[in-house]
């Protein structure tokens, strides 16, 4: 008995692994128990484990006597025992008669194995580890030739449960062949030491002609200037309202947040998309974004509708897709695998056998376009020309990541803006040209953009982008280098890379870089249009801008030398529209899960508080960026509007001033999982509450219709108490939100401004 347990080594790291996933309260985790997915839901894994268990116990070894076969069937048991008594594992799996006929099983096939043990024949240890061996190589061709729809019927416990058990089999099989297992040992610290898979973005080429290029007036000018609404808002004598949206990371739960808010809002206010410039989004958030852009129509409309009651569409069984499994899959099946063997990487990684699963939806919606970065907010018309770049009708998607060499921000814009951060407009600039380096015509796709912001490494990992272009003397030689003659210089083509990862890394609100976006189009001589006097043709032409630019937002522009964009500081009433200027007024909107409130401090710890104070750190740094957003705003020291909605401020409007919005998630209250596969009553209720419906926001409506945040908890309310707070918020944002797009609503929302 003395060698009995190291020679049970593996099957009791077995039992601890499933103890520990069983009882895990990670709560992506927990969402795959309670909400599994895949036609073989929970019992699968249950059905795998104990297969694993009873191939352990036939291979087992060191079993003469009674004592060590009765301490042999409760061990090899322990796996199923587990997940029949182990909450929350056992709270998902019921009725328990199955687990419980499961173990039955397994202990009739551990009884008939009694009389007998594998360990001593040579053949059938060999059989096994071939069978072991052949179980891996098939589902590697599976999940190689089907990484989404296999993997997601099999789920992600199933996944992890053959994986666990074709896992512990090997490994005990190689416990007797020593020299093996010191070779296979050998390899395995190599390969994860030495021999790194490169995961390059994969990228698009543009339109391969020199003339073309984007319009070289600013975009946000062309954007704006081309607003077919703005006569409603010149009649009512109102800034043009700017919405720049920015998106937290959070994985699973981001997402979701982040496409049900916009396109709740999208469909309760036709006019919201219209008014929207740019989505800024981090990890969870971005993927949010590009899903809700790659789903909007271009809109324009010339009449402004009041916001309705209620968004009737039903985005819960969309959001809730499980994602999660092929990333699992390709990770345990295809990556590994590959990585021990020294093959190098696959032709898709994981990033990509995510970005395949966002694709892989229903008819009723759209994936990730295919397309270079830049082509999601710019389009080229097909008649060409000195700018044939134009916009597309869509808000731009500003990516943000963490390069992994500096630390810093990287941020991915189709459009230059001024930042403190390392930019993709910068970075490719010259892309793909081999003559003067002067143009972009080789870009990222759309999707390594958008999954770099979401690539947090070991789940999924960093992002290799790489800008190659030909050698151009005025930018790579020395000045003092070049030929006095006049003759040119040559040299070995320029390449650069870089390697991101998840923009919260650096900042996970997504606030810093949409501040910067705001100072940078608020700017006083930042927005303009010049008209060109010297390339005239038929009817007006703009310096930057082809013939058919259309400039809906003016009635006339005959006697217009340019066309200016004036920044309001503040929403006022009464704002004068020259016959050749535009005011603006930025709305800023955070899509946000609620912020931490301070706690208490633990215990101190040698080992985690190192590693507690960068996490924590990591989450202030959102907040302070939003604090600097507040400054921009209203000014240093000032309360501005994002406390004002619950301190009783007097105004029932208290937003609507400096325009600073919120849409609330509260991860903690709600139990929502960062990871890849959220469940549907979740997705589900994040969508009741981050647009409320009317009769919800109805149960506290005070005075002028404001969110009386004073109304007390009713058992009979339409939201769980948990979020009172957080559903009154929404409730006075949305309210205060919708006024932008009905004129008499908003002037006498003003009145209570001096």
């Amino acid at each position: 008995m003395l060698d009995y347990l190291p020679n049970r080594v593996i099957p009791v790291l077995m039992a601890l692994i499933v103890w520990l996933v069983a009882g895990s309260a990670n709560l992506q985790v927990v969402a795959l128990f309670t909400d599994a997915t895949g036609p073989l839901a929970l019992y699968g894994p249950t059905v795998l484990l104990a297969v694993a268990a009873v191939c352990l116990f036939a291979i087992r070894s060191g079993t003469d006597n009674r004592a060590s076969l009765a301490a042999d069937v409760v061990l090899f048991a322990l796996p199923v025992a587990i997940m029949a008594l182990r909450p929350p594992w056992s709270d998902a799996v019921g009725p328990v008669w199955g687990v419980a006929l499961i173990w039955a099983v397994q202990l009739f096939a551990m009884f008939l194995l009694l009389p007998r043990r594998d360990w001593d024949n040579e053949y059938a240890m060999q059989r096994l580890f071939g069978m072991t061996i052949g179980v891996f190589i098939v589902l590697y061709v599976l999940l190689s030739w089907d990484g989404v729809g296999f993997a997601r019927f099999m789920g992600s416990l199933s996944l992890f449960a053959v994986f666990l058990g074709l896992l512990m089999v090997a490994l005990s099989i190689l416990r007797r062949w020593r020299r093996t297992a010191w070779v296979v040992a050998a390899a395995v610290v190599v390969s994860m030491v030495f021999f790194e898979f490169q995961h390059e973005a994969v990228y698009r080429n543009r339109v391969p002609v020199n003339a073309d290029n984007y319009a070289s007036a600013d975009p946000f000018a062309l954007w704006l200037f081309d607003r077919a609404d703005a006569d409603y808002y010149r009649r009512n004598r109102m800034p043009y309202p700017v919405i720049l949206a920015a998106s937290e990371g959070g994985g699973g739960y981001a997402m979701a947040h982040s496409y049900a808010f916009l396109s709740k809002m999208t469909e309760r206010c036709p006019n919201f998309a219209q008014h929207l410039f740019a989505l800024v989004g981090v990890s969870g958030g971005q993927v949010g974004n590009t899903l809700y852009q790659a789903n909007l129509a271009p809109t324009n409309p010339a009449q402004v509708s009041q916001c309705g009651d209620d968004a009737v569409s039903d985005h819960a069984e969309y959001l809730a897709t499980d994602h999660l499994s092929p990333l699992l899959g390709h990770l345990m099946f295809v990556e590994i695998p590959r990585k021990l063997l020294f093959l190098g990487a696959a032709a898709k990684g994981r990033t990509r056998a995510l970005l395949e699963s966002l694709n892989r939806t229903t008819a009723d919606y759209a994936g990730v376009p295919d397309v270079a970065y830049s082509d999601h907010f710019w389009e080229r018309s097909p008649e060409g020309g000195a700018f044939a770049y134009q916009l597309n009708g869509k808000p731009a998607l500003v990516s943000v990541t963490a390069n992994v060499q500096t630390g810093n921000r990287f941020v991915f814009s189709p459009f230059a803006f001024e930042t403190l951060a390392e930019t993709s407009w910068e970075f490719f600039q010259g892309s793909g040209d081999m003559q003067t380096g002067t143009h972009t015509l080789v870009e990222p796709d759309l999707g390594s953009v958008t999954l770099a912001s979401a690539s947090f490494p070991w789940v999924t990992p960093s992002l290799r982008f790489t800008m190659r272009r030909g050698f151009n003397q005025f930018f790579d030689a020395d000045p003092d280098d070049l030929p006095v003659d006049g003759t040119d210089l040559t040299g070995a083509a320029v390449e650069h890379a870089v390697n991101l990862v998840d923009g919260g890394y650096f900042e996970n609100s997504g606030a810093e870089t949409l501040s910067e976006i705001m100072a940078s189009i608020s700017h006083e001589t930042g927005t303009y249009l010049q008209r060109d006097r010297i390339n005239q043709g038929v009817g007006l032409h703009w310096y930057g801008a082809n013939d058919d630019y259309a400039h809906r937002a003016f009635a006339s522009v005959d006697g217009c030398d340019s066309l200016e964009a004036r920044a309001v500081p503040f929403m006022q009433d009464g704002v004068e529209w020259g016959p050749c200027e535009m005011p603006f007024f930025v709305v800023t909107v955070l899509i946000r899960n609620t912020p931490q409130r301070p706690q208490s401090g633990a215990p101190q710890s040698f080992l985690r508080d190192p590693v507690t104070t960068l996490l924590q750190a990591r989450s202030a740094r959102g907040e302070l960026a939003i604090a600097t957003l507040e400054e921009r705003r209203c000014g240093f020291g000032e309360s501005c509007a994002l406390t004002l909605d619950t301190v009783g401020s007097g105004d029932p409007n208290p937003q609507i001033y400096a325009g600073m919005f919120q849409s609330l998630v509260d991860s903690a209250a709600q139990e929502l999982p960062l990871g890849w596969n959220m469940p549907h009553p979740k997705v589900a209720a994040i969508g009741d509450w981050v647009v409320p419906r009317a009769e919800v926001c109805a149960q506290f409506e005070g005075f002028e219709g404001a969110t009386d945040f004073e109304t007390p908890y009713s058992e009979n309310a339409l939201h769980p108490k948990a979020l009172d707070l957080l559903v009154k918020r929404n409730c006075s944002h949305l309210r205060q939100m919708a006024k932008f797009f009905d004129a008499t609503q908003m002037a006498k929302a003003l009145e209570w401004r001096p």
